[in-house]
């Protein structure tokens, strides 16, 4: 018995390794690799397609892919995306109907939180299940940790075909964020967007930094169209840029409302292109599902739609994200469609995690997550048989600002942790001394701080808080910064660090 696992898992190896290690592939390299894929072989659940020898001379590839009955996995991450400004989640400009129509044939999650207010910690979330204190990366510009495991990397040596299509800098190679993926595409040089100029940040920085939606999904659908092993299922990860800020719509676009009398104010003349430019990047996501189609692979791929983080919209004095983490800045959408598997037309109150993601989808595709993806699966939920605990603990990150800096005239210091079980939400700034306690049921917007009034329940959170910490925050934090040349670009994106 003990030989006959051996040669399966030697079989596998080579049949992963051209996958994981060649052509355009940008994932991690030599030893590091080599022990990736070692001890990541034990975690696979062997279906027919791999232990079935001879494929050479057997059935051709779209029959090979129909013997797997894993799915194909579409995750589509929508950068700066604050969930009510979707018209799906009842926002009144149609800014969503292609996420409307996708919800239709799926699940939405009604309340569902990223794991911060910054786009590379809450990414490194959504690919390692781990919170920015257990990952380290706390802000823009650090590293992600090679020696962790992330979901492309775990698909990948289960014989996942993986791809990743970014449209941001700040989800660079250079980042870390193409561990596992064999193709990983970075290339928004065809973007209809500035380059060469100067940026909102004041900086003039040669090259394009970020993609647009259009240019997106043209190189996703490309990659589907070109993929080097069909007889597999595939995992694509696709990331939207276009409603961060500077706010710049692309010049051929029709947007699908008009601006009206309120927009004289320059504030509301703000958010309209911030909306638009959700309604363009729903447009794409449209385009990209629609493809599925065209190409006969919606039946068999689980689509899964999230964001990274919202925007503040002068809701809580300030216009961008990374210094607040009330709700707006990081309630996001979270849609999943699987057709025949997950019930159409769901709409599930959750709450509901990042961190929950990746072991989800791990669980449906038939393979075992015990590495260090150590979030829980919903698998159950969305497949319609299980429930969401309402009180389930909802834990949030605001990123490390140096000492005593000011961002667009707000003081930051330091890190916030935020904790919210059901109604109500805690939030902590121990460098900044603050603590703040809302009641979302009856205050939404959070501008009613209760911590003055409710001294147990404050007392409780904040040991939940700590206890969390203790747990979850890895020894090795110490500082990593980017250098002079990551700076600037990161600067010009508007992250100042």
């Amino acid at each position: 018995m003990k030989r006959a696992a051996s040669m399966a898992r030697a079989a596998l190896r080579r049949y992963v390794a051209p996958m994981r290690g060649g052509g355009i592939g940008r994932g991690k390299r030599g030893d590091t690799e080599g022990r990736r894929v070692s001890r990541l072989v034990g975690l696979i659940l062997p279906g027919p397609l791999l232990l079935a020898g001879g494929i050479s001379c057997g059935p051709n590839s779209a029959e090979l892919r129909g013997q797997d009955a894993r799915p194909n996995v579409l995750l589509i991450s929508m950068d700066t995306t604050r969930a009510d400004h979707l018209s799906v989640y009842g926002y009144e400009r149609d800014t969503s109907p292609s996420l409307r129509a996708l919800a239709a044939e799926g699940m939405r999650f009604e309340v569902a939180y990223s794991s911060s207010a910054t786009t590379a910690p809450s990414h490194a979330s959504l690919f390692t299940s781990l919170a920015p204190v257990a990952h380290g990366v706390v802000k823009n510009g650090r590293p992600l940790d090679a020696e962790l495991d992330t979901l492309a990397e775990v698909l990948g040596g289960a014989g996942y075909e993986t791809a990743a299509v970014v449209s941001s800098y700040v989800l660079s190679e250079r980042f870390g964020f193409a561990q596992g993926f064999a193709h990983f595409d970075e290339d928004f040089s065809g973007a209809d967007v500035l380059a060469g100029d100067r940026l909102w940040e004041g900086e003039v920085i040669e090259g394009k930094f970020y993609g647009r939606a259009d240019d997106t999904t043209r190189r996703a659908l490309e990659w589907l169209d070109e993929r080097e092993h069909p007889e597999r299922p595939f995992f694509l990860f696709v990331h939207y840029f276009d409603p961060h800020n500077p706010y710049f719509p692309p010049s051929n676009y029709a947007p699908p409302f008009a601006p009206g009398a309120r927009e004289a104010l320059k504030l509301n003349r703000t958010i309209f292109l911030y909306d638009l430019l959700l309604a363009f990047t729903d447009r794409e996501i449209g385009h990209l599902v629609a493809g599925l189609d065209h190409r006969g692979l919606s039946r068999d791929t689980l689509v899964v739609v999230t964001g990274d983080h919202g925007e503040g919209l002068m809701n809580h004095g300030h216009m961008f994200h990374g210094v607040h983490i009330y709700e707006e800045g990081v309630r996001v959408p979270f849609i999943a469609r699987w057709p025949g598997r997950i019930p159409a037309g769901v709409v599930n109150p959750g709450p509901v995690r990042m961190t929950d993601i990746a072991p989800t989808v791990l669980d449906l595709a038939g393979v075992s997550a015990e590495s260090a993806l150590q979030g829980p699966s919903i698998a159950s939920v969305l497949m319609g048989s299980g429930d969401l605990d309402a009180e389930r603990p909802i834990h949030l990150y605001r990123r490390r600002y140096a000492g005593g800096e000011v961002v667009e005239g707000l003081y930051a210091e330091g890190e916030k942790f935020g904790l919210r079980r059901g109604r109500w939400k805690l939030i902590e700034g121990p460098e900044e001394g603050t603590l703040e306690l809302f009641d979302l049921a009856s205050d939404p917007k959070e501008l009613n701080n209760l911590a003055g009034q409710e001294p147990e329940r404050v007392a409780r959170l904040r040991a939940e808080i700590q206890a969390w910490r203790q747990a979850h925050t890895r020894a090795d934090m110490e500082e990593v910064l980017p250098s002079a040349e990551d700076r600037a670009r990161l600067e010009a994106l508007g992250y100042a660090e």
